[in-house]
C-alpha cells in the first residue's frame, strides 16, 4: 500500500491512547478505533508509522499489528481462545520426553527442565511427564491453578501467552516467557531442540537446514521478540 499520510499523532483519551494520521483516527481491520493501553506502547506504534517509506510495509510494524490483533481477535474471543490453550496442558511439549537415544534425552532435559522447574516452583505443583505414547492427564489441581492464572492475566498478557503457546506448542513455556522468567532465545531453543540436534548430526552448517524449518524458526523468533517488546511497553 502506498503511504497516504504525512503526520502521525498520539492523543490521550479516557479509554487509552489513540493514533491519528493527518488528523484521522486509525482503525483496525475490523473498523474499530485503535486504542492503545499505554503511552510508551502508543509512541512506539506511532514511530512504526512514522518510519514507513513510500510504501506501507506491515511486516515492519509488528507492534501495530499486535495492537490491532488484541482489539479485533483476542479481546472479543478470549473465552474461546483461553479454552484452546488450556487444552495444551495435557499435551504440552515439555512433558513428552524421548526414551532414547541418550543424546535426545540429554538435549531435552537441558532445554526443557528449566521451564518445568520454574512452572513447578511458581505454581507449587509437580507436572507429570512421560516417555510413552499414551496421552497424559495432569492433576485437576494443576488445571485449576493454571486456569485461574490465565483468567487473571491482563488482555495484553493473555495475548502474549496465547500466541506463544501456539508458536511453541507449550503453555508451560508461554507462561514462563510472559512472566519474564525466560528470554525469546530460550523459548526458541526449547521449541526447536530436536530440530537443532538433527542439524548438528546431519551437518546443516555445511549442507543447510530444510527451508521450511528455517522459515518456522525465523517466524517464531520474530514473533517472540515482538511479543517481548509489546508486553514490556504495556
Amino acid at each position: 500500500m502506498k503511504k497516504f499520510y504525512q503526520s502521525v499523532m498520539v492523543t490521550k483519551q479516557s479509554d487509552g491512547y489513540h493514533l491519528y494520521l493527518d488528523g484521522k483516527a486509525v482503525r483496525t481491520p475490523a473498523r474499530q478505533n485503535l486504542i492503545i493501553p499505554s503511552e510508551k506502547l502508543a509512541e512506539a506504534v506511532a514511530e512504526e508509522w512514522r518510519n514507513q517509506g513510500e510504501k506501507i510495509i506491515p511486516e515492519t510494524m509488528p507492534l501495530s499489528q499486535l495492537s490491532m490483533t488484541l482489539i479485533d481477535r483476542i479481546i472479543p474471543n478470549r473465552d474461546i481462545l483461553q479454552a484452546e490453550i488450556l487444552n495444551y496442558l495435557d499435551t504440552d511439549l515439555v512433558c513428552y520426553r524421548a526414551s532414547d537415544p541418550e543424546v535426545y534425552k540429554t538435549a531435552q532435559e537441558e532445554h526443557w527442565a528449566p521451564f518445568v522447574n520454574w512452572f513447578n516452583a511458581h505454581y507449587g505443583v509437580v507436572l507429570e511427564s512421560t516417555t510413552g505414547l499414551a496421552p497424559l492427564t495432569q492433576l485437576p489441581v494443576i488445571h485449576n491453578k493454571i486456569k485461574t492464572s490465565v483468567e487473571n492475566l491482563s488482555p495484553a498478557g493473555f495475548m502474549v501467552v496465547y500466541l506463544t503457546t501456539l508458536g511453541a506448542g507449550s503453555i508451560v513455556m508461554a507462561l514462563g516467557f510472559t512472566h519474564g522468567a525466560f528470554t525469546p532465545e530460550q523459548v526458541l531453543n526449547a521449541t526447536f531442540v530436536e530440530e537443532q540436534l538433527k542439524d548438528k548430526i546431519y551437518l546443516s552448517e555445511i549442507y543447510g537446514s530444510a527451508p521450511d524449518q528455517d522459515r518456522r524458526v525465523k517466524t517464531l523468533k520474530d514473533e517472540l521478540e515482538s511479543l517481548r517488546s509489546f508486553i514490556h511497553l504495556v
